[in-house]
Parts: structure tokens; C-alpha cells; sequence
């Protein structure tokens, strides 16, 4: 039996655990019910797992095989909040209509979700020489602390060799595309304090907000310096975007405020993210310190601060991976980055080569009103980290999927 077969005949139990998962309310913060329905579910099927505590909730481990080399799939628990709109059938009310399942998650991340479980009930028939393991954590979305406290405890407790470890990090990507790396990131909110006062009497006030004003032209021109002296023939140019600006009061319309605030949303290239962001935060500081003037309080705090992360199309992992959405799963894919971040660089800070993202579902309607994924594109998700597996491990010696052949003919791969 091939592996597209084996998917083929659990085709509605595939599509059950879907909507099972996106019936379960998992927006950041509430995780823990989707972590324990998902023990539930591997504890059903024989396998291996760990609900690990971290923060209030659960990161959802599972395991088959045993000993080293270990490959991780790896993805998130959490949802954003439903986006406002009129859904045609409510972000957490599963529905199938003309060959898509609709919900919140549906293609970010819960899809990849399934698609990893159902990969693992297949490999573990298959004798693997390694571990084949899945790790779905809490707040991707926003801190990604699920995913960094987990490395952590998982290197305090020696539950992974990090030297002997692989990462494919689950995102929609429609399939046709292997991301090997993202630009780094900061978010930095800017505050300008000055002195309140009456709007007809502007000269008895500091006014913060065109203080902030002249802050924020000069990371425009920033912007541009960086675009011509550090270009990035993969990543582009470093991005610099206001996203918020708070100040004053709608309702106190002639009220100078005693201060304004901004957050400029940065995603700095390779040059100037390396050693921790060292010359992305030596512009900014550099910037702020020419808008330095009495009477105005001037300070920035950086959140969610991460360096970027890239693997060399030439690592095997990465062949493999491309390997397989073009041989087996017929999928004309290409490598390529971005410039948004995810959980990918945590796994690269220990060390651990990791595939950026890879997966089931699409990006367009992610985050979106009306969020779906085709069952094609499900189905073949589970087929996708399923030959990961056979392929990393050496376990696929022609184009069978029997997981008794695997067993007699595998052959391991250290």
C-alpha cells in the first residue's frame, strides 16, 4: 500500500481530527483545552506523549521511535483572535463545503497539526532508527515563549540532543514552497513625554506629538541608509514600519498631551541583526539621540526582539524536504524566505538545523474572515511529514508506503 493510499483510507478520520481541533476555542492564552483534546487523541492511538506545563497551559510533545537522530515537527497550539467580519459559519464551527473544511486555524496551524499526528501513527509501525517527534506550543502568536521554554526544559531535562537534532518548523506555505530562514525582528515602542497644556497656547507646552513626528522621519531616512549600505540579495532591504501612534484624546480635542508613543514594527537583514541585533540597535539609539532637547523625556523598549534565522539550501535536510514535495508528492516546490518571523529561530539559536516553515494550508486566507483549507491540500500534508520522516531516517527503499515493508527493508541514517 503507498502512502497516498494509507492517507486515502483514513481520508475522514483526517478531516474529523480538523474539526475537532477547530471547534476548540485556542486563541493565545487559551491553549489548555486544544493541548489536553490532542493528548487525548495520541493517548488513543498508542502514542507516546507529553503535556509539559509552561507558563499556565501545556506544550503537546509526542514521540515514535527511540534514541538519536531525533527530527522534530514542530508548530503552534494557538490561533489568533477571530478577525472581525460576517463568518459564513462562525470561527469555531467546522464546516465542509465543496472540498474545504472552514474555521478558525483551519490553515494556521491546525492542519499542520493533523498532518504531523497522523504522519506519526504511520511511522511508528515503521522501525524508525531515531526518534520522530512533534512539538505543538503555546503563544506563537505572539511572544513565542511556548516554543523557547520548551528547548530550554528539553535541554535541562537531556530530553533532545541539540547535536544530533533536526527541525521542520509547520506554517502554511501551500506547499509549493520551502522557506529556509526570515529577517529578524523588533518591535520598538517609542514614548516622547513633554508638557501638557492648552491647544491655543502651544507656547506654554511641550507638545511630544511633532517631537515624535521628527523621530519617526528620521527612521524613514534610516530606513533608506539602510537599504543602500546593507542590501541582502535574499532578504531584501531592512523594514522600518510605524504600526501605532497613540496620543491625546478624542474627546479633549483642545488638550496637548503630556505625551505621544509609537510602535515601529523592524525587521532587520542578516548584517544588521547578527550578534543579537548589535548595529540594528546602534541606529536606533543613534536616531534618538539627535532628537534629544530639553523640556522632552525620550525613551524606547524593544519587544519581542529576535535575531533572524537561514539554512544553506545545501544542508540535507533541506534537500529532503524539497525532495519530497517534488518526487513524491508531485508539487513543483522551490526554496525560498521571508521576511515575517516565527518559532524557526529558537530551534536555530540552540543550534539545530531547521526548515524555516513547510506545510499544509494557505497563507492568503490565514488570519482572515471565512479561514479554510482544501482537504487535497490536508490530505496532502499528512503525506508530506510522513515521507520527511521515511526520508530522513533512510526507511523508503523504492515508492512504497507499507509501514511492514519499512520495517523489513528500512535502513537507518545517522
Amino acid at each position: 500500500m503507498s502512502v497516498r493510499s494509507w492517507v486515502a483510507g483514513r481520508r475522514e478520520e483526517i478531516i474529523a481530527l480538523l474539526e475537532g481541533m477547530i471547534a476548540i476555542d485556542s486563541v493565545t492564552g487559551n491553549e489548555g483545552e486544544l493541548a489536553r483534546f490532542c493528548g487525548s487523541w495520541l493517548g488513543e492511538h498508542g502514542i507516546e506523549h507529553h503535556l509539559v506545563p509552561c507558563k499556565d497551559r501545556e506544550n503537546v510533545i509526542s514521540v515514535v521511535g527511540e534514541g538519536d537522530p531525533t527530527l522534530i515537527i514542530a508548530g503552534h497550539l494557538d490561533t489568533v483572535p477571530p478577525s472581525a467580519g460576517d463568518w459564513a459559519y462562525g470561527p469555531f464551527t467546522p464546516k465542509v463545503v465543496e472540498g474545504k473544511v472552514y474555521g478558525l486555524g483551519a490553515s494556521d496551524l491546525h492542519a499542520s497539526t493533523v498532518g504531523a499526528y497522523f504522519a506519526s501513527l504511520y511511522l511508528r509501525e515503521c522501525s524508525l532508527p531515531g526518534r520522530f517527534m512533534t512539538a505543538f506550543t503555546i503563544e506563537e502568536e505572539t511572544t513565542g515563549d511556548g516554543s523557547r521554554l520548551f528547548l530550554d526544559w528539553a535541554e535541562r531535562e537531556g530530553f533532545l540532543d541539540f547535536a544530533r537534532t533536526e527541525c521542520v518548523v509547520c506554517e502554511p506555505t501551500d506547499l509549493d514552497l520551502v522557506c529556509l530562514g526570515n529577517r529578524g525582528s523588533s518591535f520598538v515602542v517609542l514614548t516622547v513625554r513633554g508638557r501638557g497644556g492648552h491647544g491655543s497656547r502651544p507656547h506654554r507646552a511641550k507638545n511630544p506629538l511633532p517631537k515624535l513626528q521628527e523621530i519617526l522621519r528620521s527612521l524613514c531616512e534610516l530606513e533608506e541608509r539602510w537599504a543602500r549600505d546593507y542590501p541582502d540579495p535574499e532578504f531584501g532591504a531592512t523594514t522600518l514600519t510605524p504600526t501605532c501612534v497613540q496620543a491625546g484624546d478624542l474627546e479633549s480635542t483642545n488638550v496637548i498631551p503630556e505625551y505621544a508613543r509609537a510602535v515601529v514594527d523592524c525587521r532587520p537583514t542578516p548584517v544588521l541583526y547578527a550578534d543579537g541585533l548589535a548595529l540594528f540597535r546602534e541606529g536606533v539609539t543613534e536616531c534618538l539621540e539627535r532628537a534629544r532637547e530639553e523640556g522632552f523625556e525620550i525613551t524606547w523598549e524593544e519587544l519581542y526582539a529576535r535575531e533572524g534565522q537561514k539554512l544553506s539550501e545545501e544542508h540535507p535536510l533541506a534537500r529532503i524536504v524539497r525532495g519530497v514535495l517534488r518526487e513524491d508528492l508531485g508539487v513543483d516546490a522551490s526554496f525560498g524566505v521571508t521576511p515575517a518571523g516565527n518559532d524557526a529561530v529558537f530551534y536555530a539559536a540552540k543550534g539545530i538545523p531547521t526548515i524555516n516553515k513547510v506545510g499544509p494550508g494557505h497563507p492568503a486566507c490565514a488570519h482572515q474572515v471565512n479561514e479554510h483549507v482544501s482537504i487535497e491540500n490536508l490530505l496532502l500534508g499528512v503525506e508530506l511529514y510522513t515521507w520527511i520522516g521515511l526520508r530522513r531516517f533512510g526507511l523508503e527503499p523504492g515508492r512504497g508506503g507499507d509501514p511492514e515493508a519499512h520495517k523489513k527493508a528500512g535502513r537507518g541514517q545517522n
